[in-house]
Protein backbone atom coordinates (compact mmCIF):
# COMPACT_ATOMS: atom_id res chain seq x y z
CA UNK A 1 0.00 0.00 0.00
CA UNK A 2 1.17 3.48 -0.81
CA UNK A 3 0.57 6.71 1.06
CA UNK A 4 -2.62 8.46 -0.02
CA UNK A 5 -0.63 11.73 -0.12
CA UNK A 6 0.92 10.50 -3.38
CA UNK A 7 -2.49 11.11 -5.01
CA UNK A 8 -4.23 13.60 -2.72
CA UNK A 9 -2.25 16.53 -1.39
CA UNK A 10 -3.12 18.00 2.02
CA UNK A 11 -5.99 20.49 1.74
CA UNK A 12 -8.64 22.25 3.83
CA UNK A 13 -10.84 19.14 3.80
CA UNK A 14 -8.14 16.71 4.95
CA UNK A 15 -4.81 18.19 5.91
CA UNK A 16 -3.05 14.89 6.82
CA UNK A 17 -3.53 12.76 3.71
CA UNK A 18 -0.26 10.97 4.54
CA UNK A 19 -2.06 9.12 7.37
CA UNK A 20 -4.05 7.02 4.88
CA UNK A 21 -2.95 4.28 2.46
CA UNK A 22 -4.31 2.90 -0.82
CA UNK A 23 -3.33 0.44 -3.56
CA UNK A 24 -3.65 3.09 -6.25
CA UNK A 25 -5.35 6.40 -7.00
CA UNK A 26 -8.72 4.69 -7.61
CA UNK A 27 -8.80 2.21 -4.72
CA UNK A 28 -10.56 2.77 -1.41
CA UNK A 29 -8.19 3.77 1.37
CA UNK A 30 -7.03 0.83 3.52
CA UNK A 31 -8.32 2.50 6.69
CA UNK A 32 -11.74 3.08 5.10
CA UNK A 33 -11.85 -0.57 4.00
CA UNK A 34 -11.37 -1.57 7.64
CA UNK A 35 -14.29 0.69 8.60
CA UNK A 36 -16.52 -0.80 5.89
CA UNK A 37 -15.69 -4.34 7.06
CA UNK A 38 -16.43 -3.29 10.66
CA UNK A 39 -19.89 -2.09 9.57
CA UNK A 40 -20.53 -5.50 8.01
CA UNK A 41 -19.45 -7.18 11.26
CA UNK A 42 -21.51 -4.85 13.45
CA UNK A 43 -24.69 -4.78 11.34
CA UNK A 44 -24.75 -8.55 10.65
CA UNK A 45 -26.55 -8.17 7.27
CA UNK A 46 -27.98 -11.15 5.45
CA UNK A 47 -27.53 -9.22 2.21
CA UNK A 48 -24.76 -6.74 1.44
CA UNK A 49 -24.09 -5.00 -1.86
CA UNK A 50 -21.03 -3.29 -3.28
CA UNK A 51 -21.23 -1.10 -6.38
CA UNK A 52 -17.74 -0.95 -7.85
CA UNK A 53 -15.25 -3.61 -6.76
CA UNK A 54 -12.18 -2.25 -8.57
CA UNK A 55 -9.38 -4.61 -7.44
CA UNK A 56 -11.59 -6.42 -4.94
CA UNK A 57 -9.75 -5.29 -1.81
CA UNK A 58 -12.87 -3.90 -0.13
CA UNK A 59 -14.92 -6.78 -1.55
CA UNK A 60 -12.58 -9.27 0.08
CA UNK A 61 -12.70 -7.45 3.43
CA UNK A 62 -16.51 -7.42 3.40
CA UNK A 63 -16.56 -11.09 2.37
CA UNK A 64 -14.21 -11.98 5.24
CA UNK A 65 -16.47 -10.06 7.65
CA UNK A 66 -19.52 -11.98 6.42
CA UNK A 67 -17.62 -15.25 6.78
CA UNK A 68 -16.74 -14.33 10.37
CA UNK A 69 -20.39 -13.47 10.96
CA UNK A 70 -21.30 -16.99 9.85
CA UNK A 71 -24.09 -15.79 7.54
CA UNK A 72 -24.90 -13.39 4.75
CA UNK A 73 -23.92 -12.85 1.14
CA UNK A 74 -22.19 -9.95 -0.60
CA UNK A 75 -23.22 -9.09 -4.16
CA UNK A 76 -20.42 -7.07 -5.73
CA UNK A 77 -21.07 -5.39 -9.08
CA UNK A 78 -18.23 -4.24 -11.32
CA UNK A 79 -18.42 -2.70 -14.79
CA UNK A 80 -14.84 -3.56 -15.86
CA UNK A 81 -14.65 -7.25 -16.85
CA UNK A 82 -10.97 -7.59 -15.86
CA UNK A 83 -11.54 -6.05 -12.44
CA UNK A 84 -14.64 -8.20 -11.89
CA UNK A 85 -12.55 -11.30 -12.58
CA UNK A 86 -9.79 -10.05 -10.29
CA UNK A 87 -12.30 -9.52 -7.47
CA UNK A 88 -13.90 -12.93 -8.08
CA UNK A 89 -10.48 -14.61 -7.89
CA UNK A 90 -9.66 -12.72 -4.70
CA UNK A 91 -12.94 -13.79 -3.08
CA UNK A 92 -13.04 -17.39 -4.26
CA UNK A 93 -13.68 -18.97 -0.82
CA UNK A 94 -15.87 -16.21 0.58
CA UNK A 95 -19.66 -15.66 0.56
CA UNK A 96 -19.31 -13.23 -2.35
CA UNK A 97 -21.00 -13.20 -5.74
CA UNK A 98 -19.22 -10.92 -8.21
CA UNK A 99 -21.42 -9.63 -11.01
CA UNK A 100 -19.91 -8.16 -14.16
CA UNK A 101 -22.14 -5.34 -15.38
CA UNK A 102 -23.69 -2.01 -14.56
CA UNK A 103 -24.73 -1.45 -10.96
CA UNK A 104 -28.02 0.03 -12.21
CA UNK A 105 -28.82 -2.78 -14.66
CA UNK A 106 -29.03 -5.83 -12.40
CA UNK A 107 -31.81 -6.81 -10.02
CA UNK A 108 -30.62 -6.53 -6.42
CA UNK A 109 -32.14 -8.86 -3.83
CA UNK A 110 -34.57 -7.44 -1.29
CA UNK A 111 -33.52 -6.76 2.27
CA UNK A 112 -30.09 -5.21 1.73
CA UNK A 113 -28.73 -4.44 5.19
CA UNK A 114 -25.52 -2.73 4.10
CA UNK A 115 -24.44 -1.23 0.79
CA UNK A 116 -21.11 0.27 -0.26
CA UNK A 117 -21.35 2.59 -3.27
CA UNK A 118 -18.01 3.21 -4.96
CA UNK A 119 -18.72 2.60 -8.64
CA UNK A 120 -17.43 4.32 -11.72
CA UNK A 121 -20.81 5.78 -12.62
CA UNK A 122 -23.04 8.34 -10.93
CA UNK A 123 -23.09 7.38 -7.25
CA UNK A 124 -26.44 9.07 -6.63
CA UNK A 125 -28.00 7.02 -9.44
CA UNK A 126 -26.58 3.86 -7.85
CA UNK A 127 -27.89 4.88 -4.44
CA UNK A 128 -31.37 5.67 -5.79
CA UNK A 129 -31.40 2.33 -7.63
CA UNK A 130 -30.60 0.45 -4.40
CA UNK A 131 -32.97 2.33 -2.07
CA UNK A 132 -36.13 0.31 -2.88
CA UNK A 133 -34.20 -2.88 -2.06
CA UNK A 134 -32.80 -1.69 1.27
CA UNK A 135 -34.07 -3.06 4.59
CA UNK A 136 -35.55 -0.61 7.11
CA UNK A 137 -32.75 1.01 9.09
CA UNK A 138 -30.07 -0.23 6.66
CA UNK A 139 -26.81 1.65 6.24
CA UNK A 140 -25.38 2.78 2.93
CA UNK A 141 -21.83 4.04 2.54
CA UNK A 142 -20.74 6.27 -0.33
CA UNK A 143 -17.09 6.80 -1.19
CA UNK A 144 -15.52 9.91 -2.75
CA UNK A 145 -17.84 12.45 -1.14
CA UNK A 146 -15.11 14.94 -0.31
CA UNK A 147 -15.11 18.33 -2.02
CA UNK A 148 -12.42 17.24 -4.49
CA UNK A 149 -14.80 14.65 -5.99
CA UNK A 150 -17.97 15.23 -7.96
CA UNK A 151 -18.94 11.54 -8.20
CA UNK A 152 -20.06 11.24 -4.57
CA UNK A 153 -22.38 14.28 -4.59
CA UNK A 154 -22.27 15.05 -0.85
CA UNK A 155 -24.73 17.92 -1.38
CA UNK A 156 -27.33 15.54 -2.85
CA UNK A 157 -26.78 13.04 -0.05
CA UNK A 158 -27.23 15.70 2.63
CA UNK A 159 -30.46 16.93 1.02
CA UNK A 160 -31.97 13.46 0.46
CA UNK A 161 -35.24 13.11 2.41
CA UNK A 162 -34.75 9.38 3.13
CA UNK A 163 -31.20 9.58 4.47
CA UNK A 164 -29.61 10.64 7.74
CA UNK A 165 -25.99 11.33 6.69
CA UNK A 166 -22.63 11.73 8.40
CA UNK A 167 -19.54 12.51 6.33
CA UNK A 168 -16.01 11.68 7.44
CA UNK A 169 -13.08 13.86 6.45
CA UNK A 170 -10.94 11.17 4.88
CA UNK A 171 -8.75 12.17 1.91
CA UNK A 172 -11.47 11.20 -0.57
CA UNK A 173 -14.45 11.62 1.75
CA UNK A 174 -16.78 8.91 3.05
CA UNK A 175 -20.45 9.40 3.80
CA UNK A 176 -22.48 6.93 5.80
CA UNK A 177 -26.24 7.18 5.76
CA UNK A 178 -29.03 5.48 7.63
CA UNK A 179 -32.15 4.78 5.58
CA UNK A 180 -35.13 6.46 7.24
CA UNK A 181 -38.81 6.02 6.41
Amino acid sequence: MQLESEWRKPNEWCDHTHHWHAEDDQATEEEVIELVAAFVRALQPEVAVECGTWTGTCTQAMGQALKRNGHGTLYAVELDVNMAQRAADRCRDLPVTVIHGSSTAWTPPAGIGFAWVDGATDRMAELEYLLPHMAPGAIIGVHDTGPLHVSGRKDALDAHPRLRVITLRTPRGVSLAEIIS
